[in-house]
């Protein structure tokens, strides 16, 4: 995974490339978030940003994520690091949903 924010004024990359099965534990919490079609309110968000500072191994604060990304792209930050630990994830089981629900392919 990759992901570039802006830090103190310069354009910083950061880089994951092991995710660990507790992140994608914590992935599947997460997506239960957006499922749930109910509102979301700064609790929610707050704890999706330190969700995304955690899977890239807190080499980054949940501050300097909200300051260093582009409002419009919050969401689809958040919501593709969700999806890249559970399809990382599905690949290992022999299935390419993001589902974490659905059974291995025989």
């Amino acid at each position: 995974m990759q992901i570039t924010l802006r830090i103190n004024g310069e354009e910083k990359t950061f880089t994951q490339d092991f995710i660990s099965a507790r992140m994608f534990r914590r992935a599947i919490e997460m997506q239960k978030h957006f499922k749930s079609g109910s509102d979301m309110d700064e609790n929610t968000l707050d704890e999706m940003v330190g969700f995304v500072a955690e899977a890239y191994g807190k080499q980054f604060t949940s501050d300097e994520f909200y300051d260093g990304i582009e409002s419009a792209k919050l969401i689809p930050t958040i919501t593709q690091t969700i999806n890249t630990v559970v399809g990382r994830s599905a690949k290992a089981l022999g299935t390419d949903s993001n589902d974490p629900n659905q059974a291995p392919a025989q």
